[in-house]
């Protein structure tokens, strides 16, 4: 049984965060060739269509630097279509390939359950069960929520 309610300070709040990105990082790792990054933004193209660097880097919380680089990397494998802006031609857009949809579509759509439970391996199967359903009420809860303008955050 889940222990009661308690609360959690923002720095436990970060350190989860952390570790749930470390495990996300670690099963991408295994199931593809692309990085955990690259398949992120990969996705991002996927999910929301043609982007602007800044853009991508906003809805995925890396530094547009960072997205930079990975944009450049997906373009220079074939994966990303690279064009100008036509509302201010100073700004590039990036675009997923077409061939490269199955690889988003497959990373989007792969399970984090088992992930979970591996990471929870001491408690039952109802409590793992609650957890990964609260994580799936937190996920949606914040998607409904503004998305951040801080560009800071570098996962």
């Amino acid at each position: 049984m889940l222990p009661p309610t308690s609360s959690m300070n923002l720095a436990d709040l970060h350190q989860l965060g952390r570790r749930l990105t470390a495990a996300a990082t670690s099963a991408m790792k295994d199931t593809s060739d692309l990085g955990p990054t690259e398949l992120l933004v990969l996705e991002c193209l996927y999910t929301t269509g043609p982007q602007p660097v800044g853009a991508i880097a906003q809805r995925t919380g890396f530094a547009q630097s960072r997205v930079s680089t990975v944009v450049a990397a997906l373009h220079k494998r074939g994966l990303a279509e690279l064009g100008t802006d036509p509302a201010d031609r100073r700004r590039t857009v990036a675009k997923i390939a077409d061939h490269a949809r199955t690889q988003a579509k497959e990373a989007r759509s792969r399970d984090a359950e088992p992930t979970l439970r591996q990471l929870l391996p001491a408690l039952p199967d109802t409590d793992v069960d609650a957890v990964i359903a609260a994580l799936g009420t937190l996920n949606a809860a914040l998607g409904e929520a503004a998305p951040s303008t801080s560009g800071d955050l570098d996962l």
